[in-house]
């Protein structure tokens, strides 16, 4: 190991300058090669003294015994602290401020109420103690795993701390045990609906049940977004928009262009929404029973607005669209996702699946037959009785029986 502190020299102008302040330099058994640090101060063993000190931590931290420094200095800092700076770099990256303001709050929800103030406060059995005294559907729970392992990961990424604390926690169960379960509604509950409302409203529950769009999506488009005029018009989801971050291009069926054509203005500013705004749950629940559409249905499963997403990926299977074009119009990154999810299991025809299979029988099955016994096979009826110990034929079954007795293991005339 060498090491040495030195006032750094420069020329200027034919003239040689020193620094006031010292620097150090030193290159440990290991390394390959020097590193070369300010010291701060004019005064020369002071900076030997602090330039030791870094070769001693420096050393330490080769060997294990103690954390690097960016950890210790980590450690120290609250979680809050690490927080917003994982917000920060969300902003920079450009996420949904919904998206960042349900992240903050969440976090925040739990370093409160599990009493976490610094990153080694954090322990998996503490947040499985928070979570078994949740009254919350198991989506939500997963939702709140799902964000702190998103800051975790985020930290770990950065060198703020070795590994993610919650890694081994798994989590709940969520099929079978939803608490809000979506259906899709039947095509004539959809043309009912259209009909009974508003042109505006008609316009946006068919750009909705067509093209699938998210409700944040349908209040962000513009009339830029949506060229009527054109050969094959379409919709264009810009990326700051969508869920996963990509621009969308989806052609428009032909109800939502005549719909859109109806309340389009003339010289529609290309910067001015296409929707002034959306109704309010408690609006949308109107134009449902206006239609005489249950908001919930005897299984108790509800038609909200999202629930039009799903309407849409029924259509889509109705008219026999492949899953693929499916999954891509739903803008889904996961085909279990489209298939299991947004797949509404009381629409599909199950009962014409069964009437299209092939028969293994046939029509002339001898299955048809009034009489079968044990193990399918065909019994016959008696032909002969014993009467006082004198067998006698009856001529109800005389020569038929005989064959049939014949025709299964264990049919033996009585």
């Amino acid at each position: 190991m060498r090491f040495s502190v030195f006032k750094p020299k420069r020329l200027r102008k034919g003239k040689r300058f020193i620094s006031r302040l010292y620097r150090g330099r030193y290159r440990l058994d290991n390394d390959a090669s020097v590193t070369d640090i300010p010291l701060k101060t004019p005064d020369k063993q002071i900076a030997e003294e602090r330039l030791r000190k870094i070769i001693k931590e420096k050393q330490q931290e080769s060997a294990g015994i103690i954390a690097p420094k960016a950890l210790r200095d980590a450690a120290q800092k609250t979680l809050t602290d690490h927080l917003s700076d994982f917000i920060a770099d969300l902003n920079t990256k450009g996420r949904d401020k919904m998206y960042i303001y349900s992240i903050e709050k969440r976090a925040m929800r739990v370093f409160s109420e599990c009493k976490w103030k610094l990153p080694t406060d954090v322990t998996a059995d503490s947040f499985n103690t928070w979570r078994n005294k949740q009254n919350k559907a198991p989506k939500t729970i997963n939702e709140y795993l799902d964000t702190l392992e998103g800051l975790f990961n985020w930290m770990q990424r950065h060198g703020r701390i070795v590994a993610n604390p919650l890694r081994s926690v798994g989590k709940v169960q969520v099929q079978g045990r939803e608490v809000r379960i979506r259906r899709a509604s039947t095509n004539a509950e959809i043309k009912r609906l259209v009909s009974c409302v508003s042109i505006e409203r008609r316009a946006l529950y068919l750009m909705a049940i067509y093209t699938g769009l998210r409700r944040a999506e349908l209040e962000s488009l513009t009339w830029g977004d949506v060229p009527i005029d054109v050969e094959m018009p379409y919709v264009k989801v810009r990326a700051s928009m969508t869920k996963n971050h990509k621009e969308a291009k989806l052609w428009l069926h032909k109800d939502v262009i005549r719909a859109l054509k109806a309340i389009v203005p003339v010289n529609a500013d290309k910067s001015a929404k296409v929707f002034s705004k959306l109704p309010r749950m408690d609006q949308f629940r109107e134009d449902l029973d206006k239609a005489g559409i249950q908001y919930k249905d005897s299984q108790g499963r509800q038609a909200d607005f999202h629930a039009l997403r799903y309407t849409f990926r029924m259509i889509m299977e109705d008219a026999k669209v492949s899953p693929r074009v499916t999954m891509e119009l739903m803008r889904h990154s996961d085909m279990r996702l489209t298939q299991n999810t947004y797949t509404d299991a009381m629409q599909l025809p199950t009962s014409e699946a069964i009437e299209s299979l092939p028969s293994i029988l046939g029509d002339d099955s001898p299955l048809d037959s009034p009489k079968l016994g044990l193990d399918s096979h065909l019994v016959a009826q008696a032909v002969s009785t014993n009467t006082s110990g004198n067998t006698e034929e009856e001529p109800v079954n005389k020569g038929q029986s005989h064959g049939l007795a014949q025709v299964g293991t264990g049919c033996q005339k009585s």
